[in-house]
């Protein structure tokens, strides 16, 4: 930009050229660097002015950030003499804008690898751990890709990046990465099945009351005998990060769900189970009767459902 323009001419002009480098640049895969240089300096301090005071740097941050750019810097200079400092300044800033990108284009690089193998040698499986990743690395003669030193903590940045980039969902666990966090790589076709089983509605071939009573809640061996080929860890892990279930911790809430168990319960120890609350499970017929205050004592089991945040939505059922 020509610094001795005004300030209103400038903004005008940063307006264009950064729309226009961002329809260029469309396609890419990374954030593209911008430098901005600003010519004339010389004039303008002629006049007494501050050559970085023409160009607001808030708004450049912002159009820049706003149409996926990174903002290097910006360079004001006297463009007259071929070496000046200013001139080495802008040098220095292209160097570095491109040793930042050849470091994204090969950290992507590597991720597409990561990627591809993870697709090819494991096409048959919709979801692994990361021990069986490490583990499937170092014996499989599949070469192309390999893991630095068979790394846990390479492979958990990895799979990081690309569930920030929705090629897989990552389900992290904290106390165990190795052999408990896992990558999901065919969710549709696990949620195809498990969907299938769990909300049908009755009169179709594949529901099944999973539920015990009313109230949607599931104990895990139920999950386990009606979905053998999938591990249970997984699935839990799965349903709860998708917010379909959550496993019910709360100790009064677990002797409510105790006693609520029916006569003819198959589980032989409630309280060595694991118990989880599927909203979509609960029951929409009303109760058989209107719950009040009795002089004798009663109790009564259910659930005061509300929305934590403002992107939730109660289901039509509850409405």
């Amino acid at each position: 930009v020509n610094l001795c323009d005004s300030e209103e001419d400038i903004m005008q002009k940063l307006v264009y050229w950064i729309s226009l480098l961002a329809n260029q640049c469309i396609s890419l895969t990374v954030n593209p660097h911008v430098i901005l240089v600003g010519s004339h300096k010389d004039v303008v301090k002629s006049k007494g002015e501050d050559p970085k005071a023409k160009v607001s740097s808030e708004f450049l941050q912002k159009i820049c950030v706003s149409n996926g750019f990174v903002l290097s810097k910006f360079i004001s200079m006297d463009c007259r003499q071929s070496n000046s400092f200013d001139m080495v300044k802008l040098a220095e800033s292209m160097k570095e804008s491109c040793d930042a990108l050849r470091e994204e284009f090969v950290v992507t690089h590597r991720l597409h690898h990561l990627f591809t193998y993870l697709l090819e040698e494991f096409k048959e499986t919709p979801a692994v751990t990361l021990k069986q990743v490490l583990q499937s690395a170092s014996s499989s003669t599949f070469m192309r890709f390999r893991l630095s030193e068979h790394n846990p903590d390479y492979l958990h940045t990895s799979c990081v990046s690309l569930n920030d980039s929705g090629h897989i969902l990552y389900l992290k666990d904290g106390d165990d990465i190795s052999s408990k966090s896992w990558i999901i790589l065919d969710q549709a076709d696990i949620l195809s099945e498990v969907n299938g089983v769990l909300f049908a509605p009755t009169g179709f071939k594949q529901h099944c009351d999973l539920a015990t009573g009313t109230t949607g809640i599931v104990p895990l061996s139920k999950l386990v005998e009606h979905f053998p080929h999938h591990d249970p860890d997984m699935l839990v892990q799965l349903l709860s990060h998708l917010e379909f279930c959550c496993e019910i911790l709360d100790h009064e809430v677990l002797q409510l769900v105790y006693q609520e168990l029916p006569s003819q319960s198959e589980i032989d120890d409630p309280s060595s189970e694991h118990y989880f609350f599927f909203p979509g499970l609960i029951s929409a017929d009303t109760p058989n009767c209107v719950w009040e205050p009795k002089s004798c004592f009663s109790q009564f089991c259910g659930w005061m459902l509300q929305c934590c945040e403002a992107g939730h939505l109660l289901t039509s059922q509850f409405l």
